[in-house]
């Protein structure tokens, strides 16, 4: 029989490996969105698109929720997991590091900077949020199909997971259109041109040499 987090004391949550990694990547992206990239005062430019996000980020939580339980128990499916979602941590903590607090704006919140940082994880790779994200939900979903009680919750994480796939890579469009356009980023031209050339020695968005 399946256990609840109902089921347990509260001494039995956090009390993995597993449970402690994926804790660490949910208080990433919290820490992202409500602190970190701030949201524009007057609203995101774009909110059906966030609330997509937000949507796809929320079933996802609940649906990999069980991994805060301890599983008997362990399969390489569940440390590959969690070396993925190590990697999560790691990489944004150091994004965060890099951009310091309320430098970039949200995703999807229309507001262009005033400068590029190439330094850092942005040396190898164009958005090392994202790419932090995603590694976090793919070493969720990764963990989530090495334990017995999954059931179908897995395909239906990896639906989540494609979602958010999608919605990253239509904000990461439109972000490098509006770096790129001055009519877009209200006429910064030269950040355009800085921009294009970042690109060209920047190649990747999110894995080096790959994507």
């Amino acid at each position: 029989m399946a256990l609840s987090i109902a089921d347990l004391h509260p001494s039995s949550l956090l009390s993995s490996p597993t449970s402690i990694l994926y804790s660490g990547t949910l208080l990433n992206q919290a820490y992202a969105i409500l602190i970190n990239f701030p949201r524009p005062s007057n609203g995101f430019a774009y909110p059906l698109h966030f609330a997509a996000l937000a949507t796809f980020s929320g079933a996802g939580t609940l649906l990999s929720s069980p991994l805060l339980l301890p599983a008997p128990g362990s399969s390489p499916l569940q440390l590959i997991g969690n070396t993925l979602m190590a990697m999560s941590v790691s990489l944004f903590s150091w994004t965060a590091y890099t951009t310091q607090r309320g430098r970039l704006p949200a995703i999807f919140g229309g507001k262009t900077p005033d400068f590029i940082i190439d330094f850092g994880p942005f040396a190898y790779v164009r958005h090392p949020a994202y790419t932090a994200y995603l590694l976090g939900w793919t070493g969720a979903l990764t963990a989530l199909a090495g334990r017995d009680d999954a059931g179908w919750r897995v395909p239906a994480l990896a639906v989540c997971l494609l979602g958010i796939v999608g919605v990253y890579r239509t904000g990461v469009q439109m972000e490098e259109k509006q770096m790129l356009s001055g009519a877009e980023n209200e006429g910064k031209v030269d950040l355009g041109n800085r921009y294009k050339e970042y690109m060209d020695k920047v190649r990747s968005r999110w894995l080096p040499g790959l994507i």
